[in-house]
């Protein structure tokens, strides 16, 4: 599991969250999901095998999560400065988030 270092989430005139990642990644999404606890970290699964930690979710974006089940996502490739895809991706609500060490992510 990585942390996803550098991502922006923001809120549309009606409300509606989205989310823009930076990826390189070729092979498109595949039963993408968020599973969120609430507070400011959530779990984005790109792939049943590939997921990312979104940490310091802004507490505006954190109140809007509780409240929807689903964000708009784009995948962006930063050095050619273009959008590869972008999908709708559900928010599944959890009691608590998977524990998780940091050494760990430092070492993915």
């Amino acid at each position: 599991m990585k942390q996803m270092k550098l991502y922006t989430t923001f809120l549309t005139e009606k409300g509606d969250i989205v989310c823009v990642i930076p990826t390189e990644d070729a092979n498109p999404p595949s039963q993408p999901k968020i599973l969120y606890a609430g507070g400011e970290h959530a779990l984005f699964y790109r792939t049943p095998d590939q997921a990312f930690i979104l940490d310091y979710i802004n507490e505006v974006v954190q109140t809007v999560l509780k409240q929807t089940s689903k964000l708009l996502m784009f995948e962006i490739d930063l050095k050619q400065q273009d959008i590869l895809t972008d999908y709708f991706v559900p928010i599944i609500m959890a009691e608590r988030l998977p524990s998780f060490e940091l050494e760990q992510i430092s070492r993915d």
